[in-house]
């Protein structure tokens, strides 16, 4: 009892009168700016992430397309697809319907309808969520390109270097991957910015991944370049392109004669 009374009777500590109560405007304004402070330095990163992400979406876009290109070469005696076009001609009224071009021949083996139904049903490839492999997810969806006779959608193109560059489109043949079989960076899709089914170093889009751009080789792999890879300066309009990069191989140099890779 002794010791109990001894707790009762401890004296209590009060909080002095010149401690406050209330928080001031100050403090307020002090945790705001810090609370900002750390906003400002995190939502950069998660841009950073985000975009992160879509350049994986869009490598396994183009690693899809490769393994298509894989069984089509296998049913048809190794065989590359054409590049084919969009250009409405004399010679071809509905471009999009020629047979052996690389949208008509190679979505089947993904499981998706050939472009050329796409095209018909005038759809948009973005009318059909399901065909996510068509489109890179970095591409503004709200400022697509029109072909004339439809609504074109095509965020990857077949390197024209493959069978010919310039050549006009009614001498293209088919020719077989061991040509470049010397090369195993010979390359065979690309991110593309204007909607067209072909295109050379000119052509790749390096916009939407934050000057880079993912490249499929004909083998099947993929990797990233920056645009400096593809052109002599950013000024694509007016840019040299770029034949002899190490990792890059086009098929054909502008003189139309094969490289060491036939």
């Amino acid at each position: 009892m002794r010791y109990v009374r001894q707790i009762r009777n401890r004296p209590r500590f009060r909080l002095a009168r010149s401690v406050r109560s209330a928080v001031t405007y100050v403090e307020v304004l002090t945790v705001v700016a810090i609370v900002l402070l750390l906003l400002a330095m995190l939502i950069p990163g998660l841009g950073s992430a985000r975009e992160q992400v879509r350049r994986v979406l869009c490598r396994n876009n183009l690693r899809e397309w490769g393994r298509a290109c894989w069984c089509y070469r296998n049913d048809y005696h190794d065989f590359i697809p054409l590049e084919g076009t969009y250009l409405v001609t004399a010679e071809y009224p509905e471009p999009l319907k020629k047979p052996y071009s690389w949208f008509n021949v190679l979505p089947p083996y993904l499981g998706a309808p050939p472009y050329a139904e796409v095209e018909g049903a005038n759809k948009k490839i973005k009318d059909y969520p399901a065909l996510h492999v068509w489109i890179c997810p970095s591409k503004n969806l709200s400022k697509l390109y029109k072909s004339g006779p439809g609504k074109n959608q095509f965020h990857y193109a077949m390197n024209q270097g493959l069978d010919g560059v310039g050549v006009p489109q009614d001498t293209l043949k088919p020719v077989k991957a061991e040509r470049f079989a010397a090369n195993p960076y010979t390359v065979f899709m690309f991110d593309v910015y204007s909607n067209q089914p072909g295109g050379t170093q000119k052509d790749v889009a390096t916009s939407f991944h934050r000057n880079r751009a993912n490249v499929l080789y004909l083998d099947g792999a993929v990797d990233e370049f920056k645009a400096e890879d593809f052109v002599v300066d950013g000024d694509y309009d007016r840019a040299e392109r770029i034949w002899n990069h190490p990792r890059l191989n086009w098929g054909y140099l502008p003189d139309g004669d094969a490289t060491s890779g036939e």
